[in-house]
């Protein structure tokens, strides 16, 4: 069977999140457009006519490609992920291919999340599983220092250094 074929469930996810995404920020827009006398003086909690901050409404808070501006918290420039976005006993890819983990409470890691066999972006863990996957052809790295345990992978993850600034995980 050529490899174009298999079944990605993690790739299926990530389009499935988006497109929900997508429309959720459309279903949002639809929403406004109510012509108030005094828009944002009171009213409701959680309705307002102000245009969001697209800072937290859409778009990669975290691309490098542009400033955000506004009155949201400065990012670091090198900011991964929020670290809040980080499951504990788990982790999560950004920027299409750094796998950040939180193994323990506070403590991040991150690999560059590129299979050394065949490319393909490796699955996080969750749920405390000491066990990265690789969705393509099984390869199994360790959470604690991405080294390889099985599979066609001729070596282990490569190592991303990270460290922890204003509540961002940033490479080091």
């Amino acid at each position: 069977m050529p490899d174009e074929d298999v079944f990605n469930p993690c790739a299926a996810r990530r389009t499935l999140l988006l497109g929900a995404s997508a429309m959720g920020i459309a279903v949002l827009a639809g929403c406004g457009g109510d012509s108030d006398a005094t828009p944002g003086a009171g009213g409701s909690p959680g309705v307002s006519s102000a245009p969001a901050a697209p800072a937290t409404t859409g778009g990669n808070p975290f691309d490098d490609s542009g400033s955000g501006g506004g009155a949201a918290p400065q990012v670091p420039a090198n900011a991964l992920v929020a670290a809040g976005e980080v499951p504990v006993g788990g982790g999560v890819i950004v920027k299409d291919t750094v796998l950040v983990l939180q193994p323990a409470k506070g403590s991040f890691k991150a690999y560059d999340a590129v299979c050394p066999h065949e490319g393909a972006i490796v699955d996080p863990p969750f749920d405390g599983n000491p066990i990265i996957m690789c969705p393509r052809h099984n390869s199994k790295f360790k959470v604690a220092d991405g080294s390889r345990v099985d599979g066609p992978a001729p070596r282990g993850l490569k190592s991303v250094k990270v460290g922890v600034k204003s509540g961002y995980v940033v490479r080091a």
